[in-house]
C-alpha cells in the first residue's frame, strides 16, 4: 500500500511505503519558477541535446493522450536526486487523462 500526502502550504508530495517496509520516504518537491531555468541542465545536462527534451515530452503527451491540448507543466525534484515533470492539475475539475499506446496494443 502506498500513501500520498499533499501539503498545500509546502509544495511537496510525500509517498511512503506500507508499514513494515524499511525503504526511505520519497518526497517530490515542486521547482519554484525562479529555479526552472537551471532545472534541465542540472538534472539532464549530460544527455546530448537535453534542450530538446521538454518539447519532446509535450509531443509524446499529445500523441498518447487524446484529451491533452497543452498547458502548464510543473517540474519536480526528488529527495533521492531524481527529477520529473508533470502537467499542472486543474483545481476546478476532476478531469482525468487516459493515456494510450497503440504500439503496446492497449487501445
Amino acid at each position: 500500500m502506498t500513501t500520498v500526502l499533499h501539503n498545500s502550504t509546502t509544495p511537496s508530495v510525500s509517498v511512503t511505503a506500507a508499514s513494515g517496509n524499511d525503504q526511505p520516504q520519497l518526497v517530490a518537491t515542486i521547482v519554484p519558477d525562479e529555479q526552472r531555468i537551471s532545472f534541465w541542465p542540472q538534472h539532464f545536462g549530460l544527455i546530448p541535446q537535453w534542450v530538446a527534451l521538454e518539447p519532446r515530452v509535450f509531443g509524446w503527451m499529445d500523441r498518447l493522450c487524446e484529451d491533452y491540448c497543452g498547458g502548464i507543466w510543473n517540474l519536480y525534484t526528488l529527495n533521492n536526486g531524481g527529477a520529473f515533470m508533470a502537467p499542472e492539475p486543474d483545481d476546478d475539475d476532476d478531469e482525468t487523462w487516459v493515456l494510450f499506446n497503440a504500439m503496446n496494443g492497449n487501445r
